[in-house]
């Protein structure tokens, strides 16, 4: 019984063997190997954009129509809203008439001919100078008579006191015109300062509609192509400073953008292939390269992550704004 058992094991064997010798001469001698699969990294990432346009405007105006939808795109110079500025340049044109009042009434301080009460003082002056040095002269004169005996002290102290009162007039009359000269340029630097201010005011107020998005009345779009999102007003409603018109997303701009796990960074290489696979449609493959990897590690949901920017190689218009991805970084 032992042999029987033997002979089958054996000829078993030697069956298997065939068959395996068989198989391989059936294989031909230059197949090719079986490629090994690729090894690559499994990440989450987001459909974003490196450039965004808040517009935003800090001026009284409000909506007058939005000629935009959400999601919208648009290419450079698109109207996207039309707004009501016309309260605000009226503002502008009434701070222009101030400044032109201002500036005359500098003029008119500046023009020292042009007040009769200076006018007035000036020829006092000029007249009470040429009457104290007419003076002078006689006392003089009046000394040497003095000295010579023939007139007496009474007579020559009559002479002094006539050039003292002389001197005295002019001197009040140049405090009354220096008094007037400084109130007149402490009002000429007033003004002067107001005009200043006023220049100031009236430009910021031009920079503020001076935008690169502004166009007449419209905002325009600014970027070559953009998506719209973020419509903060409807038609007839007041602008608010601190809340944004709305926001422009640059669609040549537009990357994924992902995080890896610390311990798989070591294998990402810039300019790495990558899969990507929105999760509104999987069944969807789109392809990109690794453009940057931060250079500082950050903590997501309790886990240690580097964030990466992936480019998008074969964009259209099914992959959107914020759409969630998983991607495969290839290491190899």
């Amino acid at each position: 019984m032992k042999k029987i058992i033997l002979v089958v094991l054996m000829l078993g064997v030697i069956l298997m063997t065939a068959a395996c010798s068989k198989a391989a001469a059936d294989v031909p001698a230059d197949a090719a190997p079986v490629p090994e699969p690729e090894k690559a990294i499994e990440a989450f990432g987001v459909v974003g954009a490196n450039r965004i346009e808040n517009i935003s405007l800090d001026i009284e105006a409000e909506i007058a129509g939005i000629n935009v939808k959400e999601g919208q795109q648009v290419k450079k110079g698109d109207i996207l809203l039309s707004i009501d500025m016309k309260a605000y340049q009226e503002k502008i044109k009434s701070r222009q008439h101030e400044l032109e009042i201002i500036r005359l009434e500098a003029k008119k301080l500046d023009n020292a001919g042009s007040n009769p009460d200076m006018e007035k003082l000036e020829n006092d002056l000029k007249y009470a100078n040429e009457q104290l040095e007419k003076a002078s002269k006689e006392l003089e004169a009046q000394l040497r008579l003095y000295e010579s005996g023939a007139i007496s002290k009474y007579e020559y102290d009559g002479y002094v006191k006539a050039v003292d009162a002389k001197r005295k007039n002019a001197e009040d009359i140049k405090y009354q015109l220096d008094g007037l000269m400084h109130i007149n340029g402490l009002g000429l630097a007033i003004q002067n300062e107001k005009a200043a201010a006023s220049e100031s005011e009236i430009r910021q107020m031009k920079d503020k509609i001076n935008r690169s998005f502004i166009s007449g009345s419209n905002i325009i779009c600014t970027v070559e192509n953009g998506i719209v999102y973020d419509i903060g007003y409807k038609a007839g409603d007041k602008i608010n400073p601190e809340k944004k018109l709305l926001s422009l997303m640059d669609m040549d701009t537009i990357v994924v953008k992902a995080d890896v796990a610390e311990e798989f960074i070591k294998d990402v290489k810039p300019g790495a292939g990558v899969e990507i696979i929105p999760a509104a449609d999987k069944s969807r493959q789109y392809h990109g390269k690794i453009v940057s990897i931060a250079k500082k590690a950050v903590e997501k949901n309790g886990e240690t992550v580097i964030p990466v920017e992936i480019s998008i190689d074969d964009m259209d218009s099914f992959l959107l704004p914020n759409f969630n991805v998983d991607v495969r970084i290839f290491t190899e």
